[in-house]
């Protein structure tokens, strides 16, 4: 399959998506947009990418980058974990590999935060080591050559598809092939209106020959959803209107500076919640309209509660031992709220609290 190799780098060469990082090659910044292109498009990465290499452009930036800074740097690119991650992997490559980024896709994977696909677009791109990298848009793109019209997302599936990658990908030039196949699925062929009519591989395609495009790859089965209710807690405490944020240490937002919120699954309803609040002689009040939200496979339900301190810090402090909130508590005032928050979610109710 060398003649394949050939014809779809010949098409690379000059149909190429232009991006930052891949200008000149940089390991660092390679290794970044990388993380941040999980799950997320790259018209949200490219503004965010740049201005990330401008305030940490090394491994030691990163790897002393404070939480505060690292949250807003990050923010709109979600799933902050990838964030925590990155920082862990740049002080694991200082102090462990004496600075010296690893030079193979097994020692990649040794880096905190690195699965198989990143170890191998780094290896790949920055050190000619010729290991498939599979994403969505090759998985597309085999499925359719091999014409899979089932089993593609099961372990034999997935190990067939980057069995056959490592099989035709060019040894002389692993990175710009890669790049090549996730370049192909995501301007040629499209899960949606494939454009085969200038499809460099055409001829290598099973599924264009037996006209079955449309079936390659299957649905792939989704996982269900689990619904849920959850109740952020706008503490205000005095006249200027300062509130209450922490740094969440549970839960799908752990790591995360925001509202304290609650959750319905430990046993709360929004009634339920309404009393516990008043036993400690607070006023409650249910601000109009909810939020909703989507992490994973949990679609959230949310209600902002807005809650008068009255400068008490003793019923505060009950409050928040008896729902198990961290002790350590910030008070922002509102005009400083958006910049100290670190999620979607907790943007949504202030867009609730705003409207106020």
């Amino acid at each position: 399959m060398k003649q394949f190799s050939k014809d779809i780098l010949a098409w690379y060469n000059i149909n190429k998506r232009h991006f930052p990082w891949r200008d000149k090659i940089n390991i660092y910044h390679t290794w970044v947009c990388e993380v941040m292109s999980q799950q997320t498009i790259i018209s949200v990465v490219l503004p965010r990418f740049n201005e990330f290499i401008n305030e940490l452009p090394d491994l030691k930036s990163l790897a002393e980058c404070s939480d505060e800074k690292l949250r807003k740097l990050w923010l709109g690119l979600g799933y902050y974990a990838r964030a925590r991650n990155l920082r862990n992997g740049a002080k694991y490559i200082l102090e462990e590999c004496n600075s010296i980024f690893p030079q193979n896709k097994n020692e990649w994977l040794k880096v905190p935060g690195c699965g198989p696909y990143t170890a191998s677009i780094i290896a790949s791109i920055c050190f000619k080591e010729p290991v498939a990298c599979v994403d969505g848009n090759v998985i597309r793109v085999v499925s359719r050559l091999l014409n899979m019209q089932s089993g593609v997302w099961d372990k034999q599936g997935q190990d067939k598809i980057s069995c056959y990658v490592n099989n035709i990908i060019s040894k002389e030039n692993p990175g710009d092939f890669n790049q090549a196949m996730m370049d192909l699925g995501s301007t040629v062929c499209k899960k949606q209106n494939p454009i085969c009519s200038i499809c460099p591989v055409q001829k290598y395609c099973l599924s264009f020959q037996n006209n079955t495009i449309s079936l390659c790859p299957p649905l792939k089965p989704r996982k269900e959803s689990q619904s849920e209710e959850i109740f952020a807690l706008l503490i205000s405490k005095n006249k200027n209107n300062d509130f209450s944020l922490i740094e969440r240490n549970k839960g799908f937002l752990n790591k995360t500076t925001g509202f304290p919120i609650i959750r319905s699954q430990d046993g709360n309803s929004l009634e339920s919640l309404l009393i516990e609040i008043k036993k400690f002689g607070l006023k409650a009040k249910i601000l109009n309209g909810n939020f909703k939200h989507s992490i994973t496979h949990h679609k959230i339900t949310g209600h902002a509660i807005l809650i008068d301190s009255s400068q008490d810090d003793e019923k505060i402090n009950k409050l928040f031992q008896k729902f198990s909130f961290p002790e350590k508590k910030q008070w922002i005032s509102i005009s400083h709220l958006k910049q100290n928050l670190s999620s979607s979610l907790d943007l949504k109710v202030l867009k609730i609290l705003s409207s106020l």
